[in-house]
Protein backbone atom coordinates (compact mmCIF):
# COMPACT_ATOMS: atom_id res chain seq x y z
CA UNK A 1 0.00 0.00 0.00
CA UNK A 2 1.33 3.23 -0.94
CA UNK A 3 1.97 6.26 1.16
CA UNK A 4 -0.96 8.25 -0.47
CA UNK A 5 -3.12 5.52 0.12
CA UNK A 6 -2.57 5.07 3.64
CA UNK A 7 -2.90 8.98 4.39
CA UNK A 8 -5.61 8.89 2.17
CA UNK A 9 -7.53 6.20 4.20
CA UNK A 10 -6.83 7.82 7.31
CA UNK A 11 -8.43 10.81 6.23
CA UNK A 12 -11.04 9.00 5.11
CA UNK A 13 -11.68 7.82 8.34
CA UNK A 14 -11.20 10.81 10.04
CA UNK A 15 -13.73 12.71 7.92
CA UNK A 16 -16.54 10.00 8.34
CA UNK A 17 -15.66 10.32 12.43
CA UNK A 18 -15.74 14.47 12.23
CA UNK A 19 -19.59 14.13 10.13
CA UNK A 20 -20.31 11.14 13.19
CA UNK A 21 -19.75 14.08 15.80
CA UNK A 22 -21.19 16.67 13.88
CA UNK A 23 -24.37 15.28 14.11
CA UNK A 24 -23.86 13.51 17.34
CA UNK A 25 -24.19 16.78 18.40
CA UNK A 26 -26.85 18.29 16.58
CA UNK A 27 -29.22 15.54 17.42
CA UNK A 28 -28.21 16.72 20.70
CA UNK A 29 -29.16 20.06 20.32
CA UNK A 30 -32.58 19.38 18.15
CA UNK A 31 -33.79 16.45 20.21
CA UNK A 32 -35.55 18.08 23.02
CA UNK A 33 -36.87 21.05 21.08
CA UNK A 34 -40.48 21.53 23.03
CA UNK A 35 -42.08 22.03 19.75
CA UNK A 36 -42.22 20.47 15.77
CA UNK A 37 -39.09 20.00 14.28
CA UNK A 38 -40.64 19.04 11.48
CA UNK A 39 -44.49 20.23 10.42
CA UNK A 40 -45.56 16.78 10.28
CA UNK A 41 -44.07 15.14 13.80
CA UNK A 42 -47.25 15.88 15.73
CA UNK A 43 -49.62 13.62 13.18
CA UNK A 44 -47.22 10.81 14.09
CA UNK A 45 -47.64 11.12 17.90
CA UNK A 46 -51.56 12.01 17.56
CA UNK A 47 -51.32 8.44 15.64
CA UNK A 48 -49.67 6.42 18.40
CA UNK A 49 -51.87 7.92 21.07
CA UNK A 50 -54.57 6.75 19.28
CA UNK A 51 -53.31 3.16 19.17
CA UNK A 52 -53.07 3.66 23.28
CA UNK A 53 -56.23 4.71 23.79
CA UNK A 54 -57.78 1.72 20.70
CA UNK A 55 -59.31 3.50 18.87
CA UNK A 56 -59.02 3.26 14.97
CA UNK A 57 -55.91 4.89 13.06
CA UNK A 58 -57.49 3.75 10.03
CA UNK A 59 -61.09 5.48 10.87
CA UNK A 60 -63.62 6.97 8.42
CA UNK A 61 -62.25 10.38 7.52
CA UNK A 62 -63.38 12.87 9.96
CA UNK A 63 -62.98 16.38 12.04
CA UNK A 64 -61.20 14.34 14.43
CA UNK A 65 -59.01 11.99 12.50
CA UNK A 66 -57.32 11.55 9.11
CA UNK A 67 -54.17 9.36 9.07
CA UNK A 68 -50.92 9.63 7.03
CA UNK A 69 -50.96 7.66 4.34
CA UNK A 70 -48.28 5.35 5.73
CA UNK A 71 -48.63 2.11 7.37
CA UNK A 72 -48.73 1.53 10.98
CA UNK A 73 -45.24 0.84 12.36
CA UNK A 74 -43.76 3.82 13.40
CA UNK A 75 -46.61 5.09 15.77
CA UNK A 76 -47.34 1.67 17.23
CA UNK A 77 -43.53 1.65 17.93
CA UNK A 78 -43.83 4.94 19.62
CA UNK A 79 -47.77 3.75 21.30
CA UNK A 80 -45.37 0.63 22.94
CA UNK A 81 -42.44 2.57 23.99
CA UNK A 82 -44.98 5.50 25.19
CA UNK A 83 -46.51 3.13 27.48
CA UNK A 84 -42.74 3.16 29.83
CA UNK A 85 -41.59 6.89 28.44
CA UNK A 86 -43.30 10.12 28.12
CA UNK A 87 -45.19 9.95 23.95
CA UNK A 88 -44.13 13.23 23.01
CA UNK A 89 -41.16 14.11 20.47
CA UNK A 90 -38.38 13.56 22.22
CA UNK A 91 -39.40 10.04 22.13
CA UNK A 92 -39.96 9.84 18.36
CA UNK A 93 -37.07 11.78 17.54
CA UNK A 94 -35.40 9.25 19.97
CA UNK A 95 -36.30 6.07 17.99
CA UNK A 96 -35.49 7.72 14.57
CA UNK A 97 -31.90 8.77 16.16
CA UNK A 98 -31.25 4.88 17.38
CA UNK A 99 -32.38 3.90 13.41
CA UNK A 100 -29.83 6.34 12.05
CA UNK A 101 -27.20 4.57 14.33
CA UNK A 102 -28.38 0.70 13.31
CA UNK A 103 -28.15 2.14 9.45
CA UNK A 104 -24.50 3.46 9.93
CA UNK A 105 -23.68 0.12 12.00
CA UNK A 106 -25.22 -1.75 8.94
CA UNK A 107 -22.93 0.28 6.32
CA UNK A 108 -19.80 -0.34 8.33
CA UNK A 109 -21.02 -4.18 8.32
CA UNK A 110 -22.01 -5.25 4.71
CA UNK A 111 -19.12 -3.31 3.48
CA UNK A 112 -16.68 -5.26 6.15
CA UNK A 113 -18.57 -8.50 5.07
CA UNK A 114 -17.73 -7.89 1.16
CA UNK A 115 -13.91 -7.93 1.99
CA UNK A 116 -13.36 -4.38 1.94
CA UNK A 117 -10.77 -2.31 4.23
CA UNK A 118 -12.20 -0.03 6.99
CA UNK A 119 -11.43 2.84 5.32
CA UNK A 120 -14.05 2.09 2.68
CA UNK A 121 -16.79 0.92 5.51
CA UNK A 122 -15.82 4.31 6.86
CA UNK A 123 -16.48 5.80 3.17
CA UNK A 124 -20.01 4.67 3.31
CA UNK A 125 -20.84 5.56 6.85
CA UNK A 126 -19.35 9.26 6.30
CA UNK A 127 -21.34 9.33 2.80
CA UNK A 128 -24.66 8.57 4.61
CA UNK A 129 -24.44 10.84 7.44
CA UNK A 130 -23.23 13.78 4.89
CA UNK A 131 -26.70 13.20 2.86
CA UNK A 132 -28.27 14.72 6.44
CA UNK A 133 -28.58 18.39 4.83
CA UNK A 134 -29.34 17.08 1.28
CA UNK A 135 -32.41 15.26 2.39
CA UNK A 136 -33.94 18.02 4.36
CA UNK A 137 -32.40 17.15 8.01
CA UNK A 138 -34.57 14.21 8.33
CA UNK A 139 -32.92 11.70 9.82
CA UNK A 140 -33.78 12.69 13.83
CA UNK A 141 -37.66 13.82 13.07
CA UNK A 142 -40.51 12.16 14.91
CA UNK A 143 -41.21 10.45 11.34
CA UNK A 144 -40.88 7.10 10.49
CA UNK A 145 -38.53 7.13 7.25
CA UNK A 146 -35.34 6.18 9.45
CA UNK A 147 -36.79 3.41 10.83
CA UNK A 148 -37.97 1.93 7.63
CA UNK A 149 -34.38 2.59 6.41
CA UNK A 150 -32.90 0.57 9.56
CA UNK A 151 -35.63 -2.61 9.41
CA UNK A 152 -34.41 -2.20 5.10
CA UNK A 153 -30.83 -1.93 5.08
CA UNK A 154 -30.45 -4.69 8.02
CA UNK A 155 -33.10 -7.37 6.50
CA UNK A 156 -30.86 -6.62 3.15
CA UNK A 157 -27.60 -7.24 4.86
CA UNK A 158 -29.25 -10.52 6.49
CA UNK A 159 -30.23 -11.60 3.14
CA UNK A 160 -26.71 -11.03 1.08
CA UNK A 161 -25.32 -12.99 4.03
CA UNK A 162 -27.52 -15.65 4.41
CA UNK A 163 -26.25 -18.16 1.46
CA UNK A 164 -26.67 -21.64 2.87
CA UNK A 165 -28.78 -20.54 6.15
CA UNK A 166 -32.49 -21.07 6.73
CA UNK A 167 -32.60 -18.24 9.88
CA UNK A 168 -30.92 -15.81 8.21
CA UNK A 169 -33.36 -16.29 5.29
CA UNK A 170 -36.37 -16.26 7.25
CA UNK A 171 -34.94 -13.27 9.08
CA UNK A 172 -33.68 -11.08 6.60
CA UNK A 173 -37.63 -11.23 5.49
CA UNK A 174 -39.08 -10.61 8.86
CA UNK A 175 -36.70 -7.33 8.78
CA UNK A 176 -37.75 -6.45 4.82
CA UNK A 177 -41.17 -7.26 6.04
CA UNK A 178 -41.63 -5.07 8.94
CA UNK A 179 -39.89 -2.00 6.69
CA UNK A 180 -43.18 -2.21 4.66
CA UNK A 181 -45.44 -1.88 7.96
CA UNK A 182 -42.76 1.06 8.13
CA UNK A 183 -43.29 2.77 4.99
CA UNK A 184 -45.11 1.24 2.01
CA UNK A 185 -42.09 2.01 -0.03
CA UNK A 186 -40.38 -0.77 0.91
CA UNK A 187 -42.18 -3.26 -2.20
CA UNK A 188 -40.49 -1.49 -4.49
CA UNK A 189 -37.10 -3.11 -2.35
CA UNK A 190 -38.77 -6.36 -2.50
CA UNK A 191 -39.00 -7.01 -5.32
CA UNK A 192 -35.59 -5.69 -6.44
CA UNK A 193 -34.14 -7.72 -3.24
CA UNK A 194 -35.65 -10.37 -5.11
CA UNK A 195 -33.54 -10.17 -8.00
CA UNK A 196 -30.61 -10.03 -5.87
CA UNK A 197 -31.73 -12.70 -3.78
CA UNK A 198 -31.29 -14.49 -6.93
CA UNK A 199 -27.61 -13.28 -6.98
CA UNK A 200 -26.29 -13.54 -3.53
CA UNK A 201 -28.41 -17.36 -2.38
CA UNK A 202 -30.67 -18.88 -5.33
CA UNK A 203 -31.07 -22.11 -3.89
CA UNK A 204 -32.83 -20.22 -0.45
CA UNK A 205 -34.55 -17.03 -1.64
CA UNK A 206 -37.91 -18.73 -1.81
CA UNK A 207 -37.46 -18.58 1.64
CA UNK A 208 -36.95 -15.47 2.10
CA UNK A 209 -39.75 -14.57 -0.67
CA UNK A 210 -42.02 -16.57 1.54
CA UNK A 211 -42.08 -14.92 4.71
CA UNK A 212 -42.38 -11.47 3.31
CA UNK A 213 -45.26 -12.58 1.44
CA UNK A 214 -46.79 -14.22 4.97
CA UNK A 215 -45.73 -11.26 6.70
CA UNK A 216 -46.92 -9.03 3.94
CA UNK A 217 -49.39 -10.35 2.37
CA UNK A 218 -51.46 -11.79 5.33
CA UNK A 219 -50.77 -8.66 7.22
CA UNK A 220 -52.20 -6.74 4.25
CA UNK A 221 -55.02 -9.39 4.80
CA UNK A 222 -55.88 -8.99 8.49
CA UNK A 223 -55.71 -5.12 8.62
CA UNK A 224 -58.91 -5.01 5.70
CA UNK A 225 -60.80 -7.27 8.07
CA UNK A 226 -59.91 -5.14 10.94
CA UNK A 227 -60.41 -2.03 9.06
CA UNK A 228 -63.21 -3.22 6.84
CA UNK A 229 -61.39 -2.51 4.21
CA UNK A 230 -59.91 1.01 4.75
CA UNK A 231 -56.47 0.09 5.49
CA UNK A 232 -55.70 -0.54 1.54
CA UNK A 233 -57.42 2.79 0.84
CA UNK A 234 -54.78 5.03 2.83
CA UNK A 235 -51.93 3.23 2.25
CA UNK A 236 -52.21 2.22 -1.66
CA UNK A 237 -55.74 3.80 -3.11
CA UNK A 238 -55.65 7.86 -1.77
CA UNK A 239 -51.86 7.69 -3.36
CA UNK A 240 -53.07 6.76 -6.02
CA UNK A 241 -54.96 10.20 -6.73
CA UNK A 242 -51.85 12.72 -5.65
CA UNK A 243 -50.57 13.82 -8.57
CA UNK A 244 -47.16 12.72 -10.58
CA UNK A 245 -44.93 15.34 -11.00
CA UNK A 246 -42.69 13.64 -14.29
CA UNK A 247 -40.22 17.15 -14.43
CA UNK A 248 -39.31 16.02 -10.82
CA UNK A 249 -39.00 12.31 -11.94
CA UNK A 250 -37.12 12.45 -15.12
CA UNK A 251 -34.88 15.55 -14.30
CA UNK A 252 -35.13 17.51 -11.15
CA UNK A 253 -34.06 14.36 -8.46
CA UNK A 254 -30.97 13.42 -10.45
CA UNK A 255 -30.09 17.16 -10.81
CA UNK A 256 -30.18 17.44 -7.33
CA UNK A 257 -28.26 14.59 -6.40
CA UNK A 258 -25.84 15.90 -9.21
CA UNK A 259 -25.71 19.34 -7.91
CA UNK A 260 -25.47 17.89 -4.21
CA UNK A 261 -22.82 15.38 -4.97
CA UNK A 262 -20.55 16.51 -7.74
CA UNK A 263 -17.54 14.78 -6.51
CA UNK A 264 -18.90 11.31 -6.22
CA UNK A 265 -20.43 11.77 -9.57
CA UNK A 266 -17.01 12.06 -11.11
CA UNK A 267 -16.03 8.98 -9.00
CA UNK A 268 -19.02 7.04 -10.60
CA UNK A 269 -18.01 7.99 -13.66
CA UNK A 270 -14.53 7.10 -13.20
CA UNK A 271 -14.78 3.26 -11.53
CA UNK A 272 -17.29 2.75 -14.60
CA UNK A 273 -14.85 3.68 -16.74
CA UNK A 274 -12.85 1.44 -15.62
CA UNK A 275 -14.83 -1.67 -14.83
CA UNK A 276 -15.60 -0.99 -18.88
CA UNK A 277 -12.38 -2.98 -19.88
CA UNK A 278 -12.62 -6.19 -19.07
CA UNK A 279 -8.61 -6.39 -18.30
CA UNK A 280 -9.72 -3.60 -15.62
CA UNK A 281 -12.72 -5.64 -14.33
CA UNK A 282 -10.35 -8.64 -13.56
CA UNK A 283 -7.80 -6.86 -11.82
CA UNK A 284 -10.42 -5.72 -9.51
CA UNK A 285 -12.03 -8.03 -8.07
CA UNK A 286 -9.24 -9.93 -7.17
CA UNK A 287 -9.10 -8.24 -3.55
CA UNK A 288 -12.20 -9.10 -2.83
CA UNK A 289 -13.46 -11.63 -1.33
CA UNK A 290 -17.09 -11.27 -2.47
CA UNK A 291 -16.26 -11.57 -6.12
CA UNK A 292 -18.72 -10.32 -8.39
CA UNK A 293 -21.64 -10.93 -6.37
CA UNK A 294 -21.69 -8.21 -3.73
CA UNK A 295 -21.17 -5.63 -6.16
CA UNK A 296 -23.92 -7.07 -8.66
CA UNK A 297 -26.33 -6.73 -5.15
CA UNK A 298 -25.61 -3.76 -3.80
CA UNK A 299 -25.97 -2.21 -7.44
CA UNK A 300 -29.45 -3.65 -8.03
CA UNK A 301 -30.25 -2.04 -4.41
CA UNK A 302 -28.57 0.81 -5.07
CA UNK A 303 -30.25 1.10 -8.29
CA UNK A 304 -33.72 0.65 -6.40
CA UNK A 305 -33.26 3.35 -4.11
CA UNK A 306 -32.63 5.95 -6.49
CA UNK A 307 -35.55 5.04 -8.49
CA UNK A 308 -37.28 4.73 -4.94
CA UNK A 309 -36.10 8.61 -4.79
CA UNK A 310 -37.20 9.66 -7.68
CA UNK A 311 -40.75 8.27 -7.69
CA UNK A 312 -41.22 9.12 -3.83
CA UNK A 313 -40.26 13.10 -4.89
CA UNK A 314 -42.00 12.85 -7.70
CA UNK A 315 -45.51 12.76 -5.86
CA UNK A 316 -47.76 15.59 -4.62
CA UNK A 317 -46.72 17.69 -1.62
CA UNK A 318 -43.35 15.50 -1.73
CA UNK A 319 -40.37 16.85 0.65
CA UNK A 320 -36.63 15.38 -0.09
CA UNK A 321 -36.90 13.02 2.45
CA UNK A 322 -37.91 10.89 -0.29
CA UNK A 323 -33.80 10.89 -1.44
CA UNK A 324 -32.89 8.93 1.82
CA UNK A 325 -33.10 5.53 0.18
CA UNK A 326 -30.74 6.72 -2.70
CA UNK A 327 -28.58 8.78 -0.80
CA UNK A 328 -27.80 5.35 2.21
CA UNK A 329 -27.86 2.19 -0.88
CA UNK A 330 -25.53 4.72 -3.30
CA UNK A 331 -23.26 4.89 -0.45
CA UNK A 332 -23.35 1.46 0.17
CA UNK A 333 -22.84 0.16 -3.20
CA UNK A 334 -20.16 3.33 -4.13
CA UNK A 335 -17.97 1.91 -1.22
CA UNK A 336 -18.09 -2.19 -2.34
CA UNK A 337 -16.81 -1.20 -5.75
CA UNK A 338 -14.18 1.25 -4.11
CA UNK A 339 -10.62 0.19 -5.85
CA UNK A 340 -7.99 -1.44 -3.87
CA UNK A 341 -4.69 -0.76 -5.20
CA UNK A 342 -4.16 0.30 -8.28
CA UNK A 343 -7.08 3.90 -8.82
CA UNK A 344 -7.66 3.49 -5.06
CA UNK A 345 -6.02 6.77 -4.27
CA UNK A 346 -8.32 8.74 -6.67
CA UNK A 347 -10.97 6.86 -5.97
CA UNK A 348 -10.77 7.98 -1.92
CA UNK A 349 -9.58 11.37 -2.88
CA UNK A 350 -12.59 12.05 -4.17
CA UNK A 351 -14.57 10.64 -1.62
CA UNK A 352 -12.95 12.67 0.64
CA UNK A 353 -13.48 15.65 -1.33
CA UNK A 354 -17.24 14.99 -1.13
CA UNK A 355 -16.95 14.60 2.72
CA UNK A 356 -15.38 17.73 2.78
CA UNK A 357 -17.74 19.64 0.26
CA UNK A 358 -20.71 18.60 2.48
CA UNK A 359 -19.54 19.92 5.24
CA UNK A 360 -18.82 23.47 4.45
CA UNK A 361 -21.08 23.74 1.58
CA UNK A 362 -24.92 23.69 1.37
CA UNK A 363 -26.59 23.05 -1.92
CA UNK A 364 -29.72 25.28 -2.43
CA UNK A 365 -31.77 24.13 -5.99
CA UNK A 366 -34.15 26.96 -6.27
CA UNK A 367 -31.97 29.33 -7.78
CA UNK A 368 -31.24 26.83 -10.58
CA UNK A 369 -34.95 25.69 -10.93
CA UNK A 370 -36.10 29.39 -11.08
CA UNK A 371 -33.11 30.53 -13.53
CA UNK A 372 -31.65 27.46 -15.06
CA UNK A 373 -27.57 27.36 -15.26
CA UNK A 374 -27.95 31.23 -14.59
CA UNK A 375 -28.54 30.35 -11.02
CA UNK A 376 -25.38 28.03 -10.72
CA UNK A 377 -23.53 30.56 -9.17
CA UNK A 378 -26.13 31.37 -6.15
CA UNK A 379 -26.56 27.59 -5.91
CA UNK A 380 -24.16 26.93 -3.09
CA UNK A 381 -24.22 28.49 0.06
CA UNK A 382 -21.79 28.25 2.94
CA UNK A 383 -23.01 25.72 5.48
CA UNK A 384 -24.38 27.13 8.45
CA UNK A 385 -25.55 24.88 11.52
CA UNK A 386 -27.85 27.97 12.55
CA UNK A 387 -29.82 26.70 9.85
CA UNK A 388 -30.17 23.05 12.04
CA UNK A 389 -30.01 24.15 15.38
CA UNK A 390 -32.26 25.80 16.76
CA UNK A 391 -31.19 28.96 18.36
CA UNK A 392 -31.39 29.49 22.19
CA UNK A 393 -34.27 32.37 21.34
CA UNK A 394 -36.67 30.25 19.03
CA UNK A 395 -36.44 27.45 21.85
CA UNK A 396 -37.45 29.90 24.47
CA UNK A 397 -40.29 30.91 22.20
CA UNK A 398 -40.80 27.22 21.76
CA UNK A 399 -41.09 26.51 25.76
CA UNK A 400 -43.48 29.58 26.23
CA UNK A 401 -46.12 28.76 23.93
CA UNK A 402 -45.63 24.88 25.09
CA UNK A 403 -45.80 25.89 28.60
CA UNK A 404 -49.13 28.46 27.51
CA UNK A 405 -50.73 25.71 25.79
CA UNK A 406 -50.37 23.04 28.23
CA UNK A 407 -51.27 25.55 31.13
CA UNK A 408 -54.98 24.82 31.61
CA UNK A 409 -57.04 22.23 29.73
CA UNK A 410 -59.08 23.88 27.10
CA UNK A 411 -60.11 23.37 23.04
CA UNK A 412 -57.38 24.57 20.77
CA UNK A 413 -57.67 24.32 16.80
CA UNK A 414 -54.13 24.09 15.34
CA UNK A 415 -54.79 22.96 11.95
CA UNK A 416 -51.39 22.78 10.89
CA UNK A 417 -50.21 21.09 14.21
CA UNK A 418 -52.81 18.90 15.97
CA UNK A 419 -50.51 17.75 18.63
CA UNK A 420 -51.32 21.08 19.96
CA UNK A 421 -54.40 19.83 21.12
CA UNK A 422 -53.28 16.86 23.03
CA UNK A 423 -50.69 19.13 24.91
CA UNK A 424 -53.88 21.77 25.80
CA UNK A 425 -55.23 18.86 27.14
CA UNK A 426 -57.39 18.45 24.07
CA UNK A 427 -57.99 14.76 21.80
CA UNK A 428 -56.49 15.79 19.11
CA UNK A 429 -58.23 16.93 15.88
CA UNK A 430 -57.45 16.61 12.24
CA UNK A 431 -54.50 18.25 10.41
CA UNK A 432 -54.08 19.73 7.07
CA UNK A 433 -52.13 17.19 5.37
CA UNK A 434 -54.87 15.02 6.26
CA UNK A 435 -57.52 16.79 5.22
CA UNK A 436 -55.83 17.80 1.93
CA UNK A 437 -55.11 13.73 1.42
CA UNK A 438 -58.85 12.48 1.42
CA UNK A 439 -61.47 12.78 -1.76
CA UNK A 440 -62.92 16.18 -2.71
CA UNK A 441 -65.98 15.13 -1.17
CA UNK A 442 -65.16 14.09 2.58
CA UNK A 443 -62.78 16.83 2.30
CA UNK A 444 -65.19 19.50 1.73
CA UNK A 445 -67.40 17.49 4.95
CA UNK A 446 -64.43 17.45 7.22
CA UNK A 447 -63.76 21.91 6.21
CA UNK A 448 -68.03 21.67 6.96
CA UNK A 449 -67.71 20.31 10.23
CA UNK A 450 -64.63 22.35 11.45
CA UNK A 451 -66.44 25.67 10.19
CA UNK A 452 -69.29 24.68 11.94
CA UNK A 453 -67.80 23.98 15.34
CA UNK A 454 -65.43 27.27 14.81
CA UNK A 455 -69.08 29.10 14.36
CA UNK A 456 -69.99 27.20 18.02
CA UNK A 457 -67.03 28.59 19.55
CA UNK A 458 -65.86 25.15 20.60
CA UNK A 459 -62.69 26.37 20.73
CA UNK A 460 -60.84 28.44 22.96
CA UNK A 461 -57.90 29.20 20.71
CA UNK A 462 -57.01 28.45 17.17
CA UNK A 463 -53.85 28.48 15.30
CA UNK A 464 -53.40 28.60 11.43
CA UNK A 465 -49.49 28.87 10.05
CA UNK A 466 -49.95 31.49 7.13
CA UNK A 467 -53.17 32.45 5.34
CA UNK A 468 -56.10 30.77 6.49
CA UNK A 469 -57.88 28.66 4.29
CA UNK A 470 -61.37 30.30 2.18
CA UNK A 471 -63.44 27.53 3.86
CA UNK A 472 -62.72 28.68 7.69
CA UNK A 473 -62.25 32.96 6.87
CA UNK A 474 -65.94 33.49 6.97
CA UNK A 475 -66.82 31.48 10.56
CA UNK A 476 -63.44 32.96 12.13
CA UNK A 477 -64.94 36.51 11.07
CA UNK A 478 -68.19 35.62 12.96
CA UNK A 479 -67.02 33.87 16.26
CA UNK A 480 -63.28 35.15 16.80
CA UNK A 481 -60.78 38.07 16.96
CA UNK A 482 -57.52 38.58 15.86
CA UNK A 483 -54.70 37.61 18.68
CA UNK A 484 -51.38 37.37 18.31
CA UNK A 485 -49.63 37.92 14.82
CA UNK A 486 -46.10 36.08 15.17
CA UNK A 487 -43.59 37.28 11.96
CA UNK A 488 -40.20 37.19 11.04
CA UNK A 489 -38.06 36.27 14.28
CA UNK A 490 -41.09 36.21 16.61
CA UNK A 491 -42.23 32.85 14.57
CA UNK A 492 -41.76 29.30 15.94
CA UNK A 493 -40.95 28.00 12.97
CA UNK A 494 -39.93 24.19 12.32
CA UNK A 495 -36.41 23.50 11.41
CA UNK A 496 -37.00 21.02 8.94
CA UNK A 497 -38.76 20.84 5.85
CA UNK A 498 -42.41 22.65 4.85
CA UNK A 499 -42.28 25.96 6.94
CA UNK A 500 -38.40 25.52 7.75
CA UNK A 501 -36.24 28.17 7.15
CA UNK A 502 -33.69 25.78 6.15
CA UNK A 503 -32.70 23.53 3.48
CA UNK A 504 -33.05 23.67 -0.15
CA UNK A 505 -36.20 25.70 -0.78
CA UNK A 506 -36.77 29.29 -0.70
CA UNK A 507 -37.47 30.27 3.07
CA UNK A 508 -41.67 30.40 4.61
CA UNK A 509 -42.22 33.56 5.34
CA UNK A 510 -45.87 33.42 6.18
CA UNK A 511 -47.20 34.42 9.00
CA UNK A 512 -48.55 32.85 12.44
CA UNK A 513 -52.06 33.69 13.22
CA UNK A 514 -53.49 33.28 16.61
CA UNK A 515 -57.43 33.53 17.03
CA UNK A 516 -59.22 33.98 20.51
CA UNK A 517 -62.93 33.48 21.13
CA UNK A 518 -64.45 36.72 21.24
CA UNK A 519 -66.11 35.80 24.72
CA UNK A 520 -62.26 35.34 26.03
Amino acid sequence: MSVWVARLRALVVGLTIAWAVALAVVFACRIGFPLELEWMEGGSLHTALRLQRGQSIYPEPSAEFVPFLYTPLYPAVLAILGWVLPLGYVLGRAVSVAAIGAVAAGLWRLVRFEGKPRAHAAAAVGLFLSGYVFTFRWYDVARADSLFLALLLWGLILLREGAGSRRRMVAAGVLVAAAFWAKQTAAVFVLASGVGGLIVAPRLVWIYAATIAAIDGGGVLLGQWLTEGRLWTYVFKLHQSHAFNAVRFWRKTWGMFLHAAPFLAVSVGMIGGRWLAARAWRKEQSPSTGGWRGPAYWGVLAAAGLLVSALGYSTQWAEPNAFMPGVCFAAAWLAVVLPIGRGEAAALGLVAAQLVFALVIEPTYQPIQERGLAGLRDSYVRQDLSRTIPPATLRERAAALRAELAGEPRAILALHRPWWSVLAGGPGHVGSMGIHDVPKDRQKEIEASLAAAVIRGDYAAIWIDGDAPAWLRGPLRRRYAAGRQLAGEERVLPMTGYMSAAGMVTPWTGVQHEYVRRDE
